[in-house]
């Protein structure tokens, strides 16, 4: 079985944008606040409970909105650590990994490391993406 991180990672991702395009902003919440006061009739102008009430609901706003951006940076960083432990638990471990020429090469994991793309797995002194990864037996 072949491990597919990287597409599942990228499908993630497309969805997560599509989602975005649906949701209103604080931009947006800010344009209507200002077109709102723009065109508001000066004989009977807003009231000041209301306006005091929009900016708090401008404020929570983004307040959600910048903790919605920590909880997405922490829960990445909490499946990056995961990933890596999964790969750490590998060391030892005898494998069969695709060389990238469509030929399945065996060998035990010496070590891991982490690289930008995620961790590595190092088999025979050679790097490997977990997504390289085709079988493991002890």
């Amino acid at each position: 079985m072949r491990v597919e991180n990287q597409a599942a990672m990228t499908n993630y991702n497309t969805k997560k944008t599509e989602e975005n395009r649906d949701i209103v902003g604080k931009d947006d919440f800010l344009k209507l606040l200002i077109t709102q006061l723009r065109y508001q009739d000066p004989l009977n102008p807003i009231d000041d409970r209301e306006f005091v009430a929009q900016m708090a609901q401008f404020s929570s706003l983004e307040q959600m909105q910048n903790m919605n951006k920590l909880l997405e940076v922490f829960t990445g960083t909490q499946q990056v650590i995961s990933m890596f432990a999964q790969a750490t638990n590998l060391i030892g471990c005898k494998v069969k990994v695709d060389n990238g020429e469509g030929e399945a090469k065996e060998g035990v994991v010496e070590a891991v490391r982490f690289s930008q793309q995620g961790p590595v797995i190092i088999v025979d002194g050679k790097d490997y993406s977990l997504s390289d990864l085709l079988e493991v037996t002890k």
